[in-house]
């Protein structure tokens, strides 16, 4: 199935709110290098926001491989594992200004959902994607509910 949307669901679980409860997912962020070969990150749940079915924003680490692939291209791929679907998401990047009072530095990006691809088999079950553990779980989260908030900026 192909889309142009975010589906209501994926839209509600990148709200940004609930992030205890999200704290071990992450997805990929997929970009072009300069030398024409994928270039992989992970993005959690806390650096991610769905602003409607139709606009995304990122926040970064700043100076990133990710982040100079996507001020290049201007393009990047959103794979997620939800609700038992594989979704692979293409995204149209502009760059945010950054936020001269930021808590937390980032290079932050708005991303217009350009197409959205789903995968199912209907031999198996997707159960999982990649999932991680927190080291310093309050930590963290408070980190990551500061940069949700100055996303929604």
């Amino acid at each position: 199935m192909n889309d142009k949307h975010l589906n209501p669901e994926f839209v509600e679980w990148l709200s940004g709110d609930q992030l205890e409860e999200k704290q071990h997912d992450a997805m990929q962020l997929l970009t072009m290098s300069e030398d024409g070969w994928p270039h992989q990150a992970m993005i959690s749940v806390g650096e991610i926001i769905a602003m409607n079915p139709d606009t995304l924003r990122l926040a970064l680490w700043p100076g990133t491989q990710t982040s100079m692939n996507m001020n290049r291209t201007g393009k990047a791929t959103l794979i997620a594992v939800h609700e038992h679907k594989l979704m692979y998401v293409r995204l149209e990047i502009r760059a945010l200004p950054p936020l001269k009072e930021a808590v937390h530095p980032r290079d932050r990006y708005e991303a217009q959902v350009a197409g959205v691809r789903v995968d199912r088999a209907p031999y198996a079950e997707i159960t999982t994607g990649i999932t991680f553990q927190l080291k310093d779980e309050a930590a963290s989260i408070s980190r990551w509910k500061e940069t949700i908030a100055e996303l929604r900026q």
